[in-house]
């Protein structure tokens, strides 16, 4: 492989994906690629000499007539074979192509290939780390590569070279300390990839970009925090329609209730402020509603928070409602998002991790990915890399850990992203954070100072984020799991580097390494013993033996509790105490290796980092340890205390877990620390009323001032509401009978209706289910199908959909609220039943023990009005601008048959037109409607 090579960039179309199985090439394409150009291209079809499926031929657009007359591959081997000669194979999942092409050539009597390979599909995963999807129809989407005819080996062929040119350049414009960097870490490279990166580490050093610069072997983009944050002077705030008007237009619509919505935030913080409730509507621009305002109250002198749900959602504030506000307003408003450091990459940590070659190809792959990703990157943030998962434990090893201290001579002190968000918050005039960090640092001054303004957008979801951030797990597996891995660092594998086998000639260290993992092997005994006790007391005599199977949970009352804790009071002294023991013993052999540290050679630095990662983790044990068993002695009931076991009698994966079930004292210290908040969000009401709403916050007793702002949508013209009338009734959760009917209703809507759909349901396994059922279609073969808990995480699914011109949506839980697809990116909403929450959830079922006690009726005052405020998020997701058109189709016919559904019914818009059908009448009108939008 040199810089003359010629890249013979090759796409098969087959009858299958089994050669073994006697699957054969339908379509052979390849393009010649040289010195950065395409020089030569063929294309060739191919007669299998057996029946081809009926989804291939629609995948292709092939047809049998036009295979019958073409070439059996054993007249077209010989070309192909000489064609490629002396070339570099490349292709877009190279481990399927070249041995598929390999076999057959030498079925038919060709000598094998023996070519060098390499994959479009890692090198684009490594050169375009921030990608949200690596197919070929969304890469050449993302570079702006024309592909008139996917599935088809000539297009797909010439596309994957075009794709392939790009990547070699962006390689090339790498720095030659990130391309050297690249090439030693490909070490699990599919096939000779890893020659690749070779060959561009060994080409000369190109000029550093300006934005671009080099520190301890690491190339990194340069980022900028503000001096100071904003001193403009001060303006009047534009209280008449026409001041405002000034402002807002021509870039934006002028809404009066947007209007209104601004003067009540401004007006309220005059002089005596309230706490404000304010429901605004899709569609109203609350973000500006309630910015704008505050920009005026602000003058450099507070800050303003604003909690939102996700990071999406944060994201979006920062980059695009910030920079909005300061171009409509001359001004410079500074953002920054406030989140936990585990979110960021420390690059000492990092760069220690290079120097040791992992032996899990993934592990090797993310490495690289995240040394381009650093000449990307100005915040650091890992949320940028749009993962499907973050559980490699890639991540827990090099990212910022919770309170820790970075230390002085860190190398990269200057560089650390860390540090640098914590720069820009201290300058920033808005901290945008999530509920969640929020719930659990309401009162840290280091964050959020006192008296600072506070704004709760999507407030609706802030006790539900709230709760959740408080569960904590005492006693369980992943206190086992940090106690295995110290061992493991310790004095683990023989032929694995250890402290033991790295500290032999050092007695007293020895000795340390030695007793500490003596002390926890104990400590690790007791928590079993412990764990086997809970068992015995909760679990073993209590739960049937006909549910003795499974998964197992077991919520626990506060004086069984109580006495359990008093009983094994001992036992919990003594934990605490060996952990401290350890706690102590780690401590002594820190500052012992730190004498050794200089001399060891780059993989031993890696186990010393592995080490102190680990001794990290045991710390925050012990403080988990003190803080719950305070919580454990002393229950309340606000609080929910529960065990879960993986299978009946499975010890070691019995956990014992603790959780608010209310958040009045978390609300009563955000009412102290900031100043009276704003909490908004598009559906806060119940029947045109706040109650349910304010005892879900824990301001049931609190003076507040609430409004509603009504939406400015024309839902008479923009929308249409169906029910089908015509399915099974609901017989339960597991109803296998409604599952295929809502497998069925999907499809019938989908088939010839090409918009793009979501599908909303209460429960992955529906999902999965629904799901499994619509791949035993022909639907795939049209619709590119998305499945929340199937095809990748929330966040990639969400943005491969967004990208999608057909695509359907599967998704439960927060794809009810919270995403924005506005116009053609969603035009059809179907839901497959009412969103009621399971009410066998140990949570659900606490929540409705603490009302029922307080004489109030779950049903209606917890499970119905949450239900009904779901169905208006739903609802909200379709129609999301004023050129928004779509509909919504609503399976479960109980919102038409019930009381209960009449009254969820009756909090939709007015002017929804409403209608009753068929799922074949309900078809029909969907596209009536979008054939009259048209």
């Amino acid at each position: 492989m040199n810089k003359d090579s010629i890249y013979a960039i090759v796409d098969l179309e087959t009858t299958g994906t089994s050669v073994k199985n006697g699957d054969r090439i339908i379509q052979f394409g390849c393009a010649l690629v040289q010195h950065g150009k395409i020089i030569d291209q063929i294309a060739l079809d191919i007669n299998p000499e057996r029946e081809v499926p009926t989804n291939i031929l629609q995948l292709t657009h092939l047809t049998t007539k036009r295979l019958k007359v073409a070439p059996y591959f054993e007249d077209v081997a010989g070309t192909i074979r000489q064609l490629l000669q002396d070339t570099i194979f490349v292709a877009h999942n190279v481990n399927f192509d070249y041995p598929f092409l390999d076999a057959e050539l030498q079925r038919v009597g060709q000598p094998a290939l023996g070519l060098a390979a390499i994959d479009t599909v890692e090198l684009a995963q490594v050169l375009l780390p921030t990608a949200v999807s690596y197919r070929l129809s969304d890469l050449t989407q993302l570079l702006a590569i024309e592909h008139t005819n996917p599935h088809q080996a000539d297009s797909d062929a010439v596309v994957t070279a075009q794709l392939f040119i790009a990547l070699s350049q962006r390689l090339a414009n790498l720095p030659l300390v990130t391309r050297q960097a690249l090439a030693k870490c490909a070490t699990r490279s599919a096939r000779e990839t890893g020659a690749f990166y070779t060959l561009y580490a060994q080409q000369d050093a190109a000029v550093l970009p300006d934005y671009l610069y080099v520190s301890h072997g690491l190339a990194l983009r340069k980022k900028a925090v503000p001096a100071t944050r904003l001193t403009t002077a001060t303006r009047e705030y534009p209280a008449s329609d026409a001041a405002k008007k000034h402002y807002l237009q021509p870039l934006l619509k002028w809404r009066k209730t947007q209007g209104k919505m601004m003067d009540i935030i401004y007006t309220n913080y005059a002089q005596q402020p309230q706490p404000l409730i304010l429901e605004a509507a899709t569609g109203l621009g609350k973000s500006l509603g309630y910015l704008l305002p505050f920009s005026f109250r602000l003058q450099g002198q507070q800050q303003l928070v604003v909690s939102t749900s996700t990071a999406v959602l944060q994201t979006q504030f920062v980059q695009q409602t910030v920079p909005l506000l300061n171009q409509l307003l001359d001004i410079d408003l500074q953002a920054a998002i406030v989140k936990s450091p585990q979110h960021y990459i420390d690059l000492a940590k990092f760069s220690q991790a290079l120097a040791v070659a992992d032996k899990v190809k993934q592990v090797q792959l993310l490495k690289m990915q995240l040394l381009v990703w650093l000449t990307m990157t100005k915040t650091g943030d890992f949320a940028e890399l749009h993962l499907t998962t973050y559980h490699s434990p890639l991540f827990a090893e090099i990212n910022h850990h919770s309170h820790e201290v970075i230390a002085a001579d860190n190398p990269f002190n200057a560089d650390d992203f860390w540090l640098a968000a914590r720069k820009q918050q201290q300058q920033a005039d808005v901290l945008v954070t999530n509920h969640a960090f929020l719930s659990q640092h309401a009162t840290d001054t280091n964050f959020f100072p006192t008296g600072s303004f506070l704004v709760v957008d999507e407030a609706q979801q802030f006790p539900a984020a709230a709760l959740k951030a408080s569960s904590q797990q005492l006693i369980g597996g992943a206190i086992m799991q940090v106690v295995k891995h110290l061992h493991k660092t310790l004095n683990g594998a023989e032929k694995q580097p250890t402290l033991a086998s790295l500290l032999a000639a050092d007695p007293v260290a020895r000795y340390n390494v030695v007793s500490l993992d003596y002390g926890l092997n104990q400590f690790g005994q007791l928590l079993l013993q412990l764990q086997q006790q809970l068992f015995t007391d909760f679990i073993a005599d209590q739960i049937p033996v006909e549910q003795r199977k499974g998964f197992i949970e077991r919520a626990l009352a506060p004086e069984e509790l109580a006495t359990w804790v008093e009983t094994n009071y001992g036992a919990g002294q003594k934990l605490r105490r060996l952990l401290n023991d350890c706690l102590l013993l780690a401590d002594k052999l820190r500052q012992r290796l730190l004498v050794e540290q200089a001399s060891w050679l780059l993989s031993e630095q890696k186990l010393w980092l592995d080490f102190s990662q680990q001794v990290h983790q045991l710390l925050q044990v012990r403080h988990l340890l003190r803080e719950v068993f305070a919580q454990l002695a002393q229950p309340s009931g606000g609080q929910l205390v529960w065990l879960t076991m993986k299978d009946y009698g499975d010890i070691s994966s019995l956990t014992l877990q603790l959780s608010r079930l209310d958040i009045t004292p978390l609300m009563q210290q955000l009412l102290t620390h900031f100043a009276p908040p704003v909490f908004t969000g598009a559906t806060l009401t119940v029947g045109h009323k706040f109650d349910y709403f304010k005892r879900q916050m824990g301001l049931t007793d609190t003076a507040v001032v609430e409004k509603r702002f009504a939406s400015p949508f024309r839902y008479k013209r923009q929308a249409a509401f169906f029910v089908v009338n015509d399915g099974p009734a609901i017989r339960g959760a597991a109803d296998h009978a409604y599952t295929n009917y809502v497998a069925r209703a999907v499809y019938q809507l989908t088939r010839d209706n090409q918009r793009q759909t979501l599908v909303l349901f209460n429960s992955l396994q529906m999902i999965a289910e629904v799901y499994r059922a619509l791949l035993q279609t022909d639907l795939p073969l049209q619709r590119e199908i998305f499945a929340q808990g199937m095809t990748g995480s929330k966040e990639r699914i969400t943005k491969r959909f967004s990208l999608s011109q057909r695509g359907i949506l599967l998704g439960a839980g927060s794809f009810w609220e919270g995403i924005d697809l506005p116009k053609e990116a969603l035009e059809q909403l179907v839901i497959a039943r009412l969103p009621f929450a399971a009410p066998d959830g140990i949570v659900t079922k606490a929540r409705y023990q603490q009302l029922t006690a307080a004489k109030m009726n779950p049903f209606f005052k917890e499970a119905l009005p949450q239900a009904t405020l779901r169905l208006r998020q739903g609802f909200g997701r379709l129609i999301r601008t004023s050129a928004d058109y779509g509909v919504m189709v609503v399976l479960d016919d109980r919102i038409v048959t019930t009381s209960y559904g009449k009254r969820m019914l009756k909090t939709l818009p007015a002017s929804l037109p409403k209608t009753t059908a068929s799922l074949v009448e309900v078809a029909a009108a969907t596209t009536e409607f979008f054939a009259r939008k048209v």
